[in-house]
């Protein structure tokens, strides 16, 4: 039976990468619209018989540098994706930001700025797809994929 493992990263700027049975990945840019996300998880659906959606889930604390607009879109992108992935009945990991960072040999941000520890996770994530174009859209969703797939996360 084929198994598809899904990871998003739900912002604005996110991305969504996927491998049906540990086949190369593939990488989209977060649709645009709820029509192309649910359409996207519709297709991605019949890929296999059996999928896994790790799924970034918003912070709890957005801090003073995220706009309540980013924030908001965040909030709606990942209700979408959640309800569609229930829809589908998909098993769903809701995985924090801090948990998938762990899985991974960057540290922490600390005193980095944003743009910084971006860059920071986008080589990682370069290091461990060289076959893919790793952009920042879709470096934190290959860095949950490697963590969901190693099992380093759940």
């Amino acid at each position: 039976m084929a198994h598809i493992i899904v990871a998003i990263d739900p912002g604005v700027n996110g991305g969504i990468v996927w491998s049906v049975n540990g086949d190369p990945v593939e990488c989209v840019k977060m649709p645009g619209s709820d029509i192309e996300v649910c359409q996207l998880l519709a297709d991605l659906s019949c890929k296999a018989k059996d999928a896994e959606l790790f799924l970034e889930e918003p912070p709890l604390f957005a801090g003073k540098n995220i706009p309540g607009s980013a924030i908001g879109k965040l909030m709606w992108n990942t209700g979408v994706l959640y309800g569609a992935a229930v829809a589908m009945g998909w098993k769903i990991h809701r995985i924090r930001p801090a948990i998938w960072q762990k899985a991974h040999t960057c540290g922490t941000k600390g005193d980095l700025t944003t743009t910084q520890w971006k860059n920071k996770l986008k080589a990682r994530a370069a290091e461990l797809f060289p076959a893919v174009d790793v952009t920042l859209w879709n470096a934190d969703a290959l860095l949950i994929y490697d963590a969901a797939t190693r099992r380093a996360i759940n």
